[in-house]
């Protein structure tokens, strides 16, 4: 029972990193000045691990040049997950909230193997942490956007 709860609790952090990069979207307007204008380098995410590999794919999609779809997300997101945010809901923030920012730069990146954070910055937004968690068969559990601990 307790890994049940521990699952949802993880899920359920999604919720409030997205109300987080919610109000990073919302503090800055396209036509503002760059916060991201600090000359900071990007770096590699280390797709050796499956965390690496899941956090790239996850920017490759906040990057490209089209919406991401339903059909992208379901595979990847666990069960204990999508009981806590379905994956109509993810895509949805994630097209009219998270994207629109879009292109991101990775400026930092940590791994444990099934956890990573990626520090991303754009030229819309402040600097912000996407943080991604995998169960053992390298499905989603945990995925959570919010400020950097800098910012």
């Amino acid at each position: 029972m307790s890994r049940s709860n521990a699952s949802r609790r993880r899920a359920s952090l999604v919720l409030v990193g997205v109300a987080a990069a919610l109000s990073l979207s919302a503090c800055a307007s396209p036509g503002s000045s760059s916060p991201s204008d600090t000359g900071t380098a990007s770096v590699e995410i280390d797709t050796a691990t499956p965390a690496g590999e899941k956090a790239q794919w996850i920017v490759d999609l906040l990057n490209a040049d089209e919406d991401t779809t339903v059909a992208e997300w379901e595979p990847e997101l666990h069960e204990s997950f999508v009981a806590e945010v379905s994956s109509d809901e993810l895509v949805d923030l994630l097209n009219t909230d998270i994207r629109p920012a879009a292109p991101y730069t990775v400026t930092g990146y940590e791994d444990s193997g099934t956890q990573s954070v990626t520090t991303l910055e754009s030229d819309v937004v402040d600097p912000m942490n996407m943080s991604v968690t995998l169960d053992d068969a390298g499905q989603i559990v945990g995925l959570w956007f919010g400020p950097t601990s800098a910012g």
